[in-house]
């Protein structure tokens, strides 16, 4: 019998932490959530997972050759890549005095209608920024996120909120989506307020986006989905629902912004449409959330981003996980409210504010982050055939993740199979 020989194998793991229910090898239940093994090993090649289990199991099941790369991951726990299921990542320009602002109490709907603070100014920073410079920015967004062990994200446009300018940061998108190493996954947010050439002529600019940069971006293939800023302030329910149906017509899949700074009716509005998932849902009633859940919306929470506008009310993660609603993390990384590239930030959040167990966090922060984006199948588990999306955390259990706050002890991250930083 031949043996394969692995391009990468990491073996004698404290704790790995594989997402998957049946491979656990422990009998604690919140264990076996996380498919906990101890002294576990995986080997890896051609950017998948062809073996995953105990260290002796795996090593008799290989032939490590000369070339194999080796990483002894003793008292260190081993897990999935963190996925980012809601970044803004493309933008031009920063917003610190806004960032005051909201600390002294100035309303958000306020901020967002002034030209020199809000998403307006980042649209005009953006608009101003040429291909190449934007490509640059982005570029060091995305490696502030895989340094704290992000290998697969979300990209929203909607700093361009014109047809051109949507383009070409969707263009950005897929450039990354492309040529690094990082999975990526586009989404269309042409709905994200309303441009200030379109003043008091909202219905005007609903039509150029459900007649013109809809059908073009489906066209081009540009976007995995379409999502919309459903708040006082943008879009209204009826508005967001036209735009996520016609949408759909185009094969965008639907997502929305909801209920972030009220209930704005959002949340009911992703289970009307059968959107993939609703995000933030800061203000969302009980009746609107198990709506979301028979229609199976997740929901993707950001806290990073409450504790940025006053901090004064979060997500009810535990109500949302207790009703039966699919619960995930993100971090909302954009110029405006979340400058925080650091899903186990996310993750001390979801544990200390929004009340997700330790393990509920983990998997928000993984699979159930790659179920939001339809990546579910590919990654956000340790898996044989799924792609080796890797991280190596200088910690001994895995309780450290919320625990040690604001420490980056992602050591080794590895996406499908490519050593993005250690090693």
């Amino acid at each position: 019998m031949e043996f394969p020989v692995p391009d990468l194998i990491i073996i004698n793991a404290n704790e790995l932490l594989t997402l998957s229910f049946g491979m656990s090898t422990e009998e604690k239940e919140s264990e076996k959530k996380l498919g906990l093994i101890r002294d576990g090993a995986i080997a890896v090649k051609n950017g998948r997972i062809i073996n995953i289990g105990r260290t002796d199991d795996v090593i008799k099941s290989v032939k490590i050759g000369k070339d194999t790369r080796q990483f002894d991951a003793s008292k260190k726990v081993v897990m999935p890549g963190f996925v980012d299921p809601h970044t803004h990542l493309v933008f031009k320009g920063t917003r610190e005095k806004e960032f005051i602002l909201k600390q002294q109490g100035i309303p958000m709907q306020k901020i967002l209608k002034e030209e020199n603070t809000g998403i307006i100014s980042t649209v005009r920073w953006t608009r101003k920024a040429s291909f190449e410079e934007l490509l640059e920015e982005t570029r060091l967004h995305l490696s502030a996120l895989v340094d704290w062990g992000t290998t697969t994200v979300e990209i929203k446009s909607g700093y361009g909120l014109n047809l051109e300018e949507e383009i070409k940061i969707l263009k950005i998108a897929n450039y990354l989506k492309e040529y690094t190493s990082v999975n990526v996954r586009s989404t269309l947010l042409a709905a994200h307020i309303i441009p200030p050439e379109y003043h008091m002529r909202d219905e005007k600019y609903v039509e150029l986006i459900v007649e013109d940069i809809i059908p073009i971006i489906a066209k081009n293939e540009l976007a995995d989905f379409n999502d919309v800023y459903c708040e006082k302030g943008a879009f209204t329910r009826e508005q967001s629902k036209r735009i996520l149906q016609i949408g759909k017509k185009f094969g965008l899949k639907p997502k929305i912004h909801a209920d972030e700074l009220s209930d704005s009716g959002g949340a009911e509005v992703a289970a009307q449409v059968g959107a993939v998932s609703a995000d933030h849902l800061v203000y969302t009633d009980e009746s609107a959330l198990k709506k979301m859940r028979d229609a199976n919306v997740i929901a993707v929470l950001l806290p990073l981003t409450t504790f940025s506008v006053d901090g004064s009310k979060f997500a009810d993660g535990r109500k949302m996980a207790d009703v039966g609603l699919t619960v995930a993390l993100g971090t909302d990384y954009n110029p405006g409210t979340s400058m925080c590239p650091s899903m186990p930030v996310v993750i001390s959040f979801a544990v200390v504010r929004l009340k997700l167990t330790v393990e509920e966090a983990i998997i928000g922060a993984t699979l159930n982050a790659a179920r939001a984006i339809g990546l579910e199948k590919e990654v956000g588990s340790l898996e044989r055939g799924k792609r080796a999306n890797i991280n190596i955390l200088n910690i001994r259990h895995y309780e450290g993740i919320p625990y040690r706050i604001g420490e980056n002890y992602v050591e080794t991250v590895i996406s499908n199979g490519d050593i993005l930083k250690g090693g």
